[in-house]
């Protein structure tokens, strides 16, 4: 199987990037919307939390990822 190019692998973790950020902040307005309107912080409410944490956490690990990439491709331009 053929080796992912920089360009492949930079679109791939941005898309993920992207994705974790976005299901966070849902998750995050979810929970405060809830908080808002009064609802106890417990049950599905935290388990919401948690996983708009996790989407940040997913986030953050991609975009060590797509910093890899971008140094790569600075250490590519060098040697060209």
């Amino acid at each position: 199987m053929s080796q992912l190019t920089l360009r492949q692998r930079k679109i791939f973790a941005l898309t993920r990037v992207l994705g974790g950020l976005v299901a966070a902040i849902y998750l995050a307005y979810v929970v405060v919307a809830n908080l808002a309107a009064g609802l106890p912080f417990g049950g599905a409410l935290r388990l919401s939390a948690v996983m708009a944490v996790v989407g940040l956490a997913y986030a953050a690990w991609y975009l060590r990822d797509l910093s890899a990439v971008a140094r790569e491709e600075k250490n590519a331009g060098k040697t060209r």
